[in-house]
């Protein structure tokens, strides 16, 4: 029974720690210590890369966005990664070829890092800037992220991504979550170890950049690389994507099993590479914010578990029971509540974090059984 107490307790802490106690470290430890970078409003030339698969609704007006940018024109080139689309997303983009888009097609279907990797071979500015193509920039946001790499120090800087909510529980539930996110961004930011980018807006220094595995997310291997070589990663908050959220849980479940596919590679592929000596700050971050946290999921099963095989064990037992007990109630109620319209406060934010763990526990049992996801499927 005693290791059984110790494998629950040892679980519960662990979950405990990632969600609670780290957050409010790091808030806390940003309040008091900053790291200051270098910034400068240089203009070094860029590529902004486009991932693209069959986004012929949006890509139009992704290109009127990118050609909008409060950026020279003779230096930023725009380059479209089409990963084999099968619409007339091909067309559209070479409708502004004489307006200096090009068009970089793979055949295939290979996902969307794998073509982001091989655009960067057809690239040649000093800056790799990377988008998806449902996101639209503010005006000066290559701008923003530009004046980061005047520090030497910075390899690689993430922007934000901005959501349009609406009411649905789902949006609602992501909407809480995006605001904890980031409110740990900026914290970490503070320390100037970032560990991790946004897909939809993040450029990296070309002389940093290294090709990642085709099976996992660029945001998430660009800031790998860049500490492994001993840079840094920023974060421009003022430089701005907006996309639009999910409305149904559905949807937003399906979103997060994709991504935790991913998730589960990236973590089998940078264990070994963690720079614990050369960024130790960026490994502690990693752990605590994303690894831990990850497997949350796959623990609450466990947790279950073993408190049914404690029960009668200790008085605390029955405790905690019942606490799950009430808490999957309240998922439940808060599943209802969407479909009938009824709106009750937190209950949305519930809904949204159960969906994620459930996703994790699914993508890691598919991951085990062999099962990776390299062709990349927008969920709109």
């Amino acid at each position: 029974m005693k290791a059984l107490e110790i494998a629950l307790w040892a679980l519960i802490g662990s979950a405990l720690y990632s969600l609670c106690v780290y957050p409010l470290l790091i808030l806390l430890i940003s309040r008091f210590w900053r790291r200051h970078f270098v910034r400068q409003p240089i203009r070094p030339p860029v590529s902004l890369i486009i991932s693209a698969f069959n986004e012929e609704a949006a890509i139009e007006a992704k290109l009127e966005n990118s050609l909008a940018l409060d950026y020279p024109r003779d230096r930023m080139e725009i380059i479209v990664a089409s990963d084999g689309s099968t619409d007339r997303t091909d067309d559209i983009v070479r409708g502004f070829a004489d307006r200096g888009v090009r068009l970089f097609r793979c055949e295939g279907g290979m996902g969307k890092t794998a073509v982001s990797n091989l655009a960067t071979g057809a690239a040649s500015g000093e800056i790799l800037v990377f988008s998806d193509a449902t996101g639209i920039w503010n005006r000066d946001a290559v701008a923003e992220m530009a004046s980061h790499f005047a520090d030497p120090r910075v390899g690689c800087v993430s922007g934000r991504v901005g959501y349009r909510y609406d009411a649905s529980p789902a949006s609602r539930g992501f909407g809480a979550y995006q605001r904890y996110v980031l409110a740990l961004r900026r914290a970490e930011a503070a320390l100037g170890s970032g560990f991790n980018a946004s897909g939809s807006i993040h450029a990296v220094r070309r002389s940093v950049f290294r090709p990642g595995p085709h099976d996992t997310f660029s945001d998430m291997v660009d800031p790998l690389h860049a500490a492994m070589q001993g840079f840094r990663t920023t974060f421009a908050e003022n430089a701005i994507s907006m996309e639009k959220s999910r409305s149904r849980v559905a949807d937003e479940f399906h979103a997060r099993l994709r991504i935790a596919l991913h998730a589960w590679r990236f973590l089998a592929y940078a264990l070994p590479r963690l720079p614990i000596l050369r960024s130790p700050a960026y490994c502690v971050q990693m752990i605590s914010h994303k690894f831990l946290r990850w497997l949350v999921g796959p623990s609450l099963p466990l947790i279950l578990a073993l408190n049914v095989a404690l029960l009668g064990y200790r008085p605390i037992y029955r405790y905690l029971l019942l606490g799950q007990i009430l808490y999957y109630a309240l998922t439940l109620v808060g599943l209802l509540q969407g479909r009938r319209r009824i709106r009750l406060p937190g209950l949305a934010a519930l809904v949204f974090f159960n969906a994620t763990n459930v996703a994790y526990l699914t993508s890691l049992l598919r991951f085990l059984r062999g099962e990776r996801m390299k062709r990349w499927v927008p969920s709109r």
